[in-house]
């Protein structure tokens, strides 16, 4: 080792003086899991987005064409949530955190919540608006339009979805009650 690279390298604690050879190869699963989760978050709240925007509308062609949309992403969404919660456990294990950590329970917690509101409010919400919007006369919506639309628990899992994100992204960069 060079003089000046002995120099410059003991200016940091060891635990950041890695070279190239030292990588952990492992730190692959932690880029798959954020990856994973920033496919999931983008493909299931772009399309949520325009939904409410065009249910708030009541033109029923924009319903329907929008709801036609997000029905082509809807099967992704649970697949980009559980692969970066399965890469997630991966990355727990092989980084070795422990996987009792309050930050990793809450995540948890959190991660249950929001896959709890996509599968028992969202994904009817979505089918029963889709299939109204089909059946639905393009001058107004029908009664069965309205009555999907005008779902007061998918309006509060709208919004607790938007609270578990924020949630989760300060539970993984704040890590609270200790790292």
């Amino acid at each position: 080792m060079s003089m000046a690279t002995r120099r410059s390298s003991s200016r940091w604690p060891a635990s950041l003086r890695h070279t190239e050879h030292e990588r952990d190869p492992m730190r692959l699963f932690v880029f798959l899991h954020v990856l994973s989760m920033f496919s999931a978050v983008g493909a299931s709240y772009g399309p949520a987005f325009l939904v409410h925007r065009a249910a708030a509308t009541r033109h029923v062609p924009t319903i329907r064409g929008v709801f036609s949309t997000a029905k082509a992403v809807g099967p992704l969404i649970p697949v980009f949530f559980l692969s970066g919660f399965a890469f997630a456990l991966l990355a727990i294990f092989t980084e070795g955190f422990n996987p009792f950590r309050p930050w990793l329970l809450i995540a948890y917690v959190l991660f249950a919540i929001g896959m709890f509101t996509g599968f028992r409010i969202h994904a009817p919400y979505g089918r029963a608006v889709g299939a109204a919007a089909e059946a639905s006369p393009d001058a107004a919506p029908s009664p069965e339009l309205n009555q999907a639309l005008d779902n007061p628990q998918e309006t509060f899992a709208y919004w607790l979805d938007y609270a578990v994100v924020i949630g989760l992204i300060f539970d993984m960069i704040i890590k609270p009650f200790g790292f």
